[in-house]
């Protein structure tokens, strides 16, 4: 998926990111509502250079790592599905979030990263309020599963090679072993393109070290 043209810019950030908050984005190259799905993984391995980066931008930013996933997440979309608003359910160390917290999407000419952080702190500290009042968009088709720690082996099935199982089409899922951070792209085949997904994959790394990089603490 190509992301559209952006509208004209606003001066204001806070006045640009407003009216973004009031537009869905399309994050599926295809509707298919017929579909029963058929979810496939786009794997990452264990990287140094990603530990490092998230473990960094937690000790710098003073926030939980979901926040500067989320902030990346936010900014892969903007670049890669376009700008507005995603609802993202969220599960990690704070518990789950399941009814769609609302995530404003933008690019760096729309606004820069502490601005995407500073939003995506601020729509999980309001949780649930924030999900309550969020414009409707339907089904909840995004959620952040960061798993945390998990072991090298379970039984039957390690937790992070287990399929989707709530019925969202992409699933940003993220977790620790012994030779570090993965991400992994769980997506609807009947909704994507493969090449989307990559995309995506992509702009998540770039994003990630932006948000280390560049990010101010959240006020």
């Amino acid at each position: 998926m190509v992301a559209p043209h952006p509208a004209p810019l606003v001066t204001d950030a806070g006045t640009a990111l407003s009216e973004l908050a009031a537009t869905p984005v399309r994050v599926v190259d295809y509707d298919s509502p017929d579909a029963t799905g058929r979810m496939v993984r786009l794997s990452g391995s264990g990287s140094d250079d990603l530990t490092a980066e998230l473990d960094g931008a937690v000790r710098w930013l003073g926030v939980a790592p979901d926040e500067v996933l989320l902030t990346a997440l936010c900014r892969t979309i903007g670049r890669t599905l376009g700008e507005g608003v995603v609802r993202v359910d969220v599960a990690s160390q704070r518990g789950s979030m399941l009814d769609g917290v609302p995530l404003v999407c933008a690019t760096s000419e729309r606004a820069d990263i502490t601005e995407l952080l500073h939003r995506v702190h601020r729509a999980l500290a309001d949780y649930p309020a924030s999900a309550a009042h969020a414009p409707a968009t339907g089904v909840v088709q995004v959620y952040l599963n960061y798993l945390g720690e998990v072991p090298e082996t379970a039984v039957p099935v390690p937790v992070q090679d287990s399929p989707p199982g709530l019925g969202h089409v992409l699933e940003l899922r993220v977790y620790r072993t012994a030779d570090g951070v993965h991400v992994d792209w769980w997506y609807d085949a009947d909704r994507y393109e493969p090449y989307t997904v990559e995309e995506l994959a992509d702009q998540f790394v770039l994003a990630l070290y932006e948000v280390t990089s560049d990010a101010l603490p959240p006020r």
